[in-house]
């Protein structure tokens, strides 16, 4: 057993055992507490809307409950939001900004408000590239900073917020630096590893950026840049396959470890293809190869078959600007080599990183696959991120990402867009740069050059430059490579030297056999900064400072209270514009509308389906916009059709965010299903005998699937992969639905499907059951054991009626087999996406996004049960506690306390007059000296329940905001761990501790379930 010892503070003054842990109070000097309020954000009710990219999407949903807590109204959501999206796809990636790394951020007003993971041990960084993005996308500093330390759980997102400081000490607090380097930049760089800022001071160069940990950039590769601008030249590197047909004494020393022997068989053309062949796809033994006299290297049996095929035998370096030769280049031929290696799976460093899955083990989606195995090659190239960068008179700001990770295949007619297969290894390193950066230390370092050659770049078109440092300029990669023992691979890169070539040679090392929709490969090389030479100055626009984002605008785009229109845009190497995004924002009646506008897209990914369109045709997305008192409503549509809406509902300290599926999202989860189960409401047939499927609500189409064929309108294709690995592919259009044709519509459960709907005009038998509605409404239906059957005109449960009550209908037989509650309450249960509550004859239903549901979802655990007070749904939870302690205490203490429930006795509620639902914290006497009762609960659930009973008593839920932790200025607390701690390098990941729960009765004890 060793100990340790650990000085913290903590806000409330009670004295915790555990097991193990010994906490001594000590005065401190002060004896002014400070609070760290914050609130929860529960997502309970927004589930379904969580896809693979599950992290990122919660981070954003935490900004968005920021938003909430903040009381953002409408105006203030445009400028933020009018760019982002409530929900995280592919097929949405270039028509939004969706922000990557662990941190976001918010302006308010005049204060930059930043949320960072708890357990973020680069906080420091996280913290300041949200900054320092900021200020490149407005041009300036915000007045203020606040911080706020968020932490998901299973269901809710936790967080608490830090004081508000003032930028500049924010800055300085958190290791950030500014010096003047026009007479060289060695000192600053042995202090900052992280550029920020160059600017000009009159005739002086300075300097900021921050002192975290971070890859060493030298004078001597400023000096290597610097020379490349004030000849114009951009510097940049690439791996080229040789035009000119490869010689013998080439493919001689590309396959210099075969035997001469078969090398010239296989220039006679006397080597089996087809034997070679199956060497690399792991068909052929080593045995076999070698009896053919054939090698069992991987990567000289596809050199051969490169050969056989007609294909280039390696690849060349191009270096541009003068960094042949110089660490600036060898990082640049690293780092473009390494990228193709890993997205491939090959080498000995493939990161582990979680979510990064090489192409050679990703499974394509069977909608994205072609029905007959296909070669694709293209070229991959990190460059510039425009968006990073923001070049003013008198400085360069540089923002949070500088490299991207850019990708073209070969088309017929030059280059296109690469397929779903092909850029989606290099898609997931584009948005997860700094994860790869970590992994390996060399991609930090190409980001920190990438970032010195845009402020060089753009310091030369000031006509101002540093003192330089001669440069070694003799390296060669292969020594170079052998020498760098710190570099995360090192298996071997094969360097050669063909006659041909007039630099640096690789061979193309091929991936693992696997066979997934085909067989591809990738080139592709690094450039650097050339923003200035690229774009200029011509791509500026004069917006209001919350909307003002970096990257090229054009300079039409305005924006005012009541809108406006803002076209981003994508430029070329020749100064053409490659991409447009035009976004128009409209203010009416306390809605803000943003509708935007993009070039088309050959390849658009939705989830795993592929959108079937024209490449020609202009895609189409709208938000909606509205926001009140910490109430947001935050709609989306995509190609004129809705796909879904994001509210938020504030109750003090606690944020519910739910998600409605539009009718786009209901048609994805119902084609999946060809691929996976079924998500369909229920289905009928039309008048030419074809299945439709109900997806949506009132007066939306219903959803057809059929053969693969070119589509009338908006189409998704789905797919089954076959044994033999050919896919078929299906096509779901949506269609007007067909008209029923009875008085009374009865569903009918069917096996693994949806439903089947029939009509008649006989009236129902069976089980009665009410539909409440949140506004006053009924209806009824009957059940029959698997059948129910409604009324085919009710509003609510008709033909035509809400999608809540589609969902319902689909389950209420299985639903209500479970014998009805004899204590009054209502049983929770789930129809869909939709919560809803049953008692004995009745179901109360209402839509995904009002509180019935959104109470009832984060409410589900097991057996649940609820009541309605007030029109409001209210969580009782009726399952035992037991009793661990009782201790008297100031209220204020108990209710500052961290990772504490606290729930009051029903005499409380008397003496204050309400009823069901939280009590808020302040209207309680907080002087009052009362009875703690600390219970354990059987039932644990992440967001408490309203209201427990225990002892034949009722305790309401005290609304109080997170604590985690302390914050008290007035104590010391001095912690001893008596237990054996391993020793760690890296700082443990903190854990949300088990929330305790805290029963409080009158001083005196006597209430009922109090005492004894």
């Amino acid at each position: 057993m060793r100990q340790r010892t650990l000085l913290i503070a903590l806000s409330a003054i009670a004295i915790v055992a555990a097991a193990g842990i010994v906490i001594v109070l000590q005065p401190g000097k002060s004896t002014t507490e400070r609070q760290q309020p914050g609130f929860v954000v529960s997502f309970a009710a927004a589930e379904s809307a969580l896809g693979d990219d599950r992290e990122n999407q919660l981070r954003d949903w935490a900004r968005i409950g920021l938003a909430s807590h903040l009381d953002l109204d409408t105006r203030a959501m445009r400028d933020a939001f009018f760019d982002a999206f409530p929900i995280r796809d592919n097929g949405f990636a270039d028509l939004a900004r969706q922000p990557t790394g662990p941190g976001r951020s918010l302006l308010h007003q005049d204060t930059l408000h930043l949320l960072i993971p708890r357990d973020d041990v680069n906080d420091k960084r996280t913290a300041g590239l949200l900054l320092d993005q900021h200020r490149t996308d407005t041009g300036s500093d915000p007045r203020k900073v606040q911080l706020h330390r968020y932490e998901i759980g299973d269901s809710t997102i936790a967080i608490t917020d830090e004081d508000v400081q003032p930028t500049n000490d924010f800055r300085a607090n958190n290791g950030y630096v500014s010096e003047r380097i026009d007479g060289g930049p060695g000192e600053f760089l042995t202090k900052a590893k992280h550029l920020s800022t160059l600017e000009l001071r009159g005739d002086e160069v300075w300097a900021g950026g921050w002192t975290w940990p971070g890859p060493d950039v030298t004078a001597e590769d400023i000096s290597v840049l610097q020379r490349a601008y004030a000849k114009q030249e951009q510097p940049a590197f690439s791996l080229d396959p040789p035009r000119e047909t490869p010689t013998r004494e080439d493919v001689q020393a590309a396959l210099k470890n075969v035997p001469r022997q078969t090398v010239d068989q296989l220039l006679a053309g006397q080597v089996d293809p087809q034997l070679v062949q199956a060497g690399l796809f792991d068909q052929a033994t080593p045995q076999e190869l070698q009896a053919a006299g054939l090698p069992t290297d991987r990567t000289d049996l596809w050199t051969m078959l490169n050969v056989l095929e007609n294909r280039p035998l390696y690849n060349e370096a191009r270096y541009e600007g003068g960094i042949q030769g110089t660490e600036v280049g060898m990082t640049l031929f690293y780092t473009d080599l390494i990228a193709k290696q890993w997205v491939d799976g090959v080498g000995d460093g493939v990161p582990t990183i979680t979510g990064f899955v090489p192409d050679s083990k990703a499974v394509t989606p069977p909608a994205h696959c072609a029905t007959s195995p296909t070669a694709e090659s293209g070229r991959l190239w990190f460059g510039q991120n425009d968006k990073a960068f923001n070049f003013t008179n008198d400085k360069a700001s540089l923002g949070a990402q500088s490299t991207r990770l850019f990708s073209r295949s070969d088309g017929a007619e030059g280059e296109v867009e690469p397929s779903y297969a092909f850029g989606r290894g290099l898609r997931w390193w584009d948005e997860h740069y700094q994860e790869v950066a970590d992994h390996e230390a060399q991609y930090a370092r190409l980001d920190q050059i990438m970032r010195w050659s845009g402020a060089l770049e753009w310091l030369q078109s000031k006509g101002k430059q540093l003192r330089e440092t001669e440069p070694k300029n003799s390296l060669k990669f292969a020594d170079w490579y052998h020498d760098r023992k710190d570099l995360k691979e090192r298996g071997d890169v094969r360097p050669i030297q063909p006659p041909s070539a007039k630099h640096e040679a690789v061979l193309t090392k091929p991936s693992k056999a696997y066979k997934n929709c085909g067989f591809y490969g990738v080139r592709g090389g690094v450039s650097l900064g050339d923003g200035i030479a690229r774009i200029g100055d011509g791509y500026k626009a004069d917006l209001p400072e919350p909307a003002r984002r970096a990257g090229p605008t054009e300079k039409s785009s305005t924006l005012d209270n009541a809108g406006g229109k803002i076209t981003e845009v994508s430029v070329g190497n020749q100064h053409e514009v490659v991409d447009r995004v035009e976004r128009t924002l409209t203010t009416s009646d306390g809605t803000a509308r943003t509708e935007t506008k993009a070039t088309g897209r050959e390849v658009i990914p939705l989830g795993e389906l592929k959108v079937m369109q024209p490449a020609t045709t202009v895609r189409q997305l709208a938000t909606s916009l509205k926001a009140d008192r910490g109430t947001i409503d935050y709609r989306v549509d995509y190609q004129g059709n809705h796909l879904g809406t994001l509210t938020t509902a504030k109750s003090r300290s606690f944020i519910s965010i739910g998600w409605t599926k539009g009718l786009v999202h209901r048609m994805i989860r119902a084609l999946l299903p060809k691929q996976h189960g079924t998500d369909a409401f229920y289905s009928q047939r039309d008048t030419n005998g074809d299945t439709q499927y109900r997806i949506g609500g009132k007066d939306e189409p219903w959803l057809t699937v059929g053969p693969d064929r070119p589509p009338t309108g908006f189409a998704l294709r789905t797919g089954t992969q076959n044994p033999d690995g050919i896919t078929t592919h299906l096509l779901g259009e949506l269609k007007p639905r067909a008209p029923p044709t009875g008085e009374y519509m009865t569903l009918k459960s069917t096996k693994d499907n949806a439903p089947t709907v029939s009509f008649s005009d006989t009236a129902p038998t069976g089980r009665l059951i009410t539909v409440h509605t949140p506004e006053g409404r009924t209806s009824q239906l009957h059940v029959d054991n698997d059948q129910v059957t409604v009324p085919t005109n009710d509003p609510v449960v008709g033909h035509n009626g809400t999608d809540e009550a589609a969902a319902m209908l689909r389950e209420i037989a299985d639903a209500i087999a479970t014998p009805g509650r004899t204590d009054g309450l209502l049983r929770a249960v789930k129809f869909g996406d939709v919560g809803a509550m049953i008692g004995d004859k009745d179901v109360y239903l209402s839509s995904s996004a009002q509180q019935w549901s959104t109470r009832v979802l984060e409410a589900l655990n097991g057996d649940t049960t609820m009541r309605i007070t007030d029109g409001m749904a209210i969580h009782v939870d009726k399952s035992p506690l037991h009793h661990v302690s009782t201790n008297k205490a100031a209220l204020k203490d108990v209710l500052n306390a961290s990772n504490t429930t606290v729930y009051v006795n029903e005499s409380f509620r008397a003496t204050l007059g309400t009823k069901d639902g939280p009590v808020v914290a302040d209207a309680l006497q907080q002087d009052m000296t009362v009875t703690i009762r600390e219970v354990t609960a059987e039932k644990l659930q992440e967001i408490p329940a309203d209201v427990l009973v225990h002892r034949n008593a009722e305790w309401s839920r005290v609304d109080t905001p997170p604590r985690f932790g302390g914050v008290s200025t007035s104590l010391d607390i001095v912690i001893t761990l008596n237990s054996s701690v391993p020793p760690s390098s890296s700082p443990a990941t903190p854990k949300r501790p088990a929330a305790r729960i805290v029963l409080i009765c009158p001083e005196d004890d006597n209430a009922t379930g109090c005492g004894d």
